[in-house]
């Protein structure tokens, strides 16, 4: 079994929130077989050929990165017009083969574990790379179950231009389908289960007001699903915009991740954080939809002017909620049709932006993130007999979040104890 030394390092430990100074990371195989002081490094690097030590003076080392919401295999056009016929026009494979060219940006981001939350054959993109067929980040693959005529079918590129909605899209209803389906997805190899609790918010009918605010599943047909998802040892994600009765419906449901969350009350946080609920606010890609000067057109979500004001609004109290009272927030960036493949390091921004501290983000981004998806026993902090996901960085993001935008800043990328890129 290989092994490597990264010598005299600092760690980011994001169990004690602090930097550990003058440390060396025994690798063996895809784990951290050792983690010592400088004065065990002799030791740890005796018999080791010259290239598999790496003298890194005293570099910061941190867990790779993790994005709890991505869509990996969407095909981002021009403009959202743009974007809804090239999905609508492409196939299956197309969208794996976009899949598989994002994914490789997402690794040389940073991020070594990702949750893709559907859209295309994430099963077929995380078999690929777990077989080392291309190079990319772990996935946790979400299989998604939405109503008929719901936020999900409404989302796809087939309703828009008005054709029939692909198989994967196509809503289910009653709690027995529900289940029907669910064990269905499960039955594929999913690890994860992906539901919309509420509408968008979207103009789609003459009757705005009713689809402003409508729920999709009802409480006891989310309750079904989160029943049968967590019998089968798998979460459930629940994507919610803008209707409260929707999002108290999947808290009481028992959910284990919000998606979005534009309107947590403080009755839902207080909820959340006794449930252990955890929230994945996607701060930069709501600012991306809904953030408009004058003048400025509406990217994504088609909203009133003075809606995209109030839900952008409503969202930034939410955090500040959930943030003040302790729920356990979960970096995901919701790489789609406003954010980039590869520029998942903004949410990171976003964050600090709206009050975390710089060592809280990025233990949103590895230890929080690696709990919402119930990995971390294997990933999310850099301990011994974890897998060897890390990456070494210079300078420190502690002093500039922004440091992790710039990949040249990022000097090893590192998973499964392989070496991604190098730029010691």
């Amino acid at each position: 079994m290989s092994q490597k030394l990264l010598k005299n390092c600092s760690i980011l430990d994001v169990i004690g929130k602090r930097v550990l100074q003058g440390r060396s990371i025994l690798i063996e195989g895809s784990q951290i077989k050792k983690i010592g002081g400088m004065e065990e490094s002799g030791t740890l690097e005796k018999g080791l050929p010259k290239g598999s030590v790496f003298e890194l003076e005293g570099k910061l080392v941190m867990p790779g990165l993790i994005d709890s919401h991505v869509h990996l295999s969407v095909i981002q056009g021009s403009s959202e017009s743009v974007t809804l016929l090239e999905n609508l026009r492409a196939t299956e494979t197309l969208k794996v083969l976009y899949g598989a060219k994002h994914a490789r940006e997402t690794l040389e981001a940073g991020f070594t574990t990702v949750r893709d939350m559907g859209e295309g054959d994430n099963l077929a993109l995380k078999d690929a790379i777990e077989r080392g067929v291309i190079s990319g980040p772990r996935i946790v693959a979400c299989g998604r179950l939405g109503m008929t005529g719901g936020h999900q079918e409404r989302m796809s590129s087939e309703w828009a231009y008005n054709v029939p909605i692909r198989e994967g899209d196509v809503g289910v209803d009653g709690p027995w389908e529900i289940r029907k389906k669910v064990r269905k997805l499960i039955g594929k190899g999913v690890d994860f289960i992906k539901t919309f609790a509420t509408g968008g918010g979207c103009i789609k009918h003459p009757f705005y007001p009713y689809w402003l605010d409508g729920r999709n599943y009802t409480q006891e047909e989310l309750g079904a699903l989160v029943d049968e998802a967590h019998s089968a040892g798998r979460r459930v994600a629940a994507q919610m915009l803008v209707s409260p009765e929707g999002v108290k419906n999947a808290i009481r449901a028992g959910v284990d991740t919000i998606e979005h969350g534009v309107c947590l009350d403080e009755e839902d946080i207080d909820e959340m954080r006794r449930k252990g609920i955890f929230y994945v606010p996607t701060l930069g890609v709501i600012k991306g939809m809904w953030d408009i000067g004058e003048g400025e057109e509406i990217k994504s979500l088609q909203v009133e002017k003075s809606d995209a004001k109030r839900y952008l609004e409503a969202h930034q109290a939410s955090f500040r909620r959930a943030r003040d009272k302790g729920v356990k927030i979960a970096m995901g960036s919701d790489t789609f049709r406003v954010l980039k493949q590869g520029e998942n390091a903004c949410e990171l921004e976003w964050l600090v932006k709206a009050g975390m501290s710089m060592m809280e983000a990025l233990v949103s981004a590895t230890k929080i993130a690696s709990e919402a998806l119930g990995i971390d026993s294997l990933v999310g902090s850099v301990e011994e007999g974890k897998w060897a996901d890390l990456l070494v960085v210079d300078p420190s993001p502690l002093n500039n979040i922004l440091v992790l935008r710039d990949r040249g800043n990022l000097k090893m990328i590192m998973k499964n104890g392989d070496v991604i890129c190098s730029r010691l």
